[in-house]
């Protein structure tokens, strides 16, 4: 995350408020981005509630983004892109059941089915899990004055 934004920090502009506000998304002229990506809390203790306020944010998000560019005539976008994390996978369907449309641009990054297709390939690959975690583990600090 560091990596990324160094990389792009020129680029990202971090909203401290509240995204269901339309004068907070108005700040960091939301209806001019090519995307948002919305990150949920694994640890929580209530998964649903949490995918639910994921849902409902990213719903305000394009609605806020959909209004701005019907009411006014610079150049915006009718529609984002969506990039969010969600924890249990029958969210992924409540999610694209409440958009109400065919075919979306949207990511939906579920963690769960990322840990499960991870146990799936370790039975294929005995040790698979091992060799990951050891690689994350070993990779160490990325010396930036290199590049």
């Amino acid at each position: 995350m560091e990596l990324f934004i160094q990389k792009y920090g020129m680029f990202l502009t971090y909203l401290a408020g509240n995204p269901m506000n339309s004068r907070d998304l108005m700040r960091g002229d939301t209806h001019k981005a090519d995307s948002c990506v919305l990150l949920t809390n694994k640890n929580s203790k209530s998964a649903a509630e949490e995918d639910h306020l994921n849902i409902l944010t990213a719903l305000a998000i394009k609605k806020y983004v959909y209004n701005r560019s019907k009411e006014s005539k610079e150049e915006s976008k009718s529609n984002i892109k969506i990039c969010m994390q969600l924890i249990k996978p029958e969210s992924k369907i409540l999610y694209f059941k409440s958009l109400n449309l065919p075919s979306t641009n949207d990511q939906l990054i579920i963690v769960e089915e990322i840990k499960m297709n991870l146990l799936a390939k370790s039975c294929f690959a005995p040790g698979l899990i091992s060799v990951i975690s050891n690689l994350f583990a070993s990779a160490g600090d990325i010396k930036t004055d290199e590049f």
